[in-house]
């Protein structure tokens, strides 16, 4: 017998083996478009008390989110930034998400006229009213 017939032949017995490839090319297209479809929110990074709300609607698509603190300075993602400054950002991020609504947190102790100057700052590129974030009564 030589070394080609024996290498031919099965090994006796009725063993079978399970090909995991088409399962992990379904997981990785699966994984390629969740990554892709999904959109992430800039957090301000600043830590503000809400004022509580007794009437509280959903802002829809509200991925645009703006923080005045206390004392009436504005923050987008993790950075304070200037009145002027606010503008431009929020036009690169309406450009990566023209269907975002913008939300401005505010802080109990945050001077009307600071969340007055930044919706006015916006206005000329809001789709529709601003949100402002508020906690629920309690």
């Amino acid at each position: 017998m030589s070394m080609r017939e024996g290498a031919a032949r099965k090994p006796a017995g009725n063993e079978s083996t399970i090909d995991l490839t088409p399962m992990l090319d379904v997981v990785f297209i699966m994984l390629i478009f969740f990554i892709v479809t999904s959109s992430f929110v800039k957090e301000p990074g600043v830590e503000l008390m809400k004022p509580q709300a007794t009437t509280t609607e959903a802002c829809e698509r509200g991925t645009i989110i703006f923080a005045v603190d206390s004392r009436g300075e504005i923050h987008y993602d993790k950075n304070r930034v200037s009145l002027d400054r606010a503008m431009r950002l929020a036009e690169t991020a309406k450009k990566e998400a023209p269907q975002a609504n913008v939300v401005i947190q505010v802080d109990r102790e945050t001077p009307a006229f600071a969340v007055e100057q930044l919706i006015d700052e916006l206005r000329p590129m809001l789709t529709a009213p601003p949100c402002i974030s508020t906690d629920d009564e309690v």
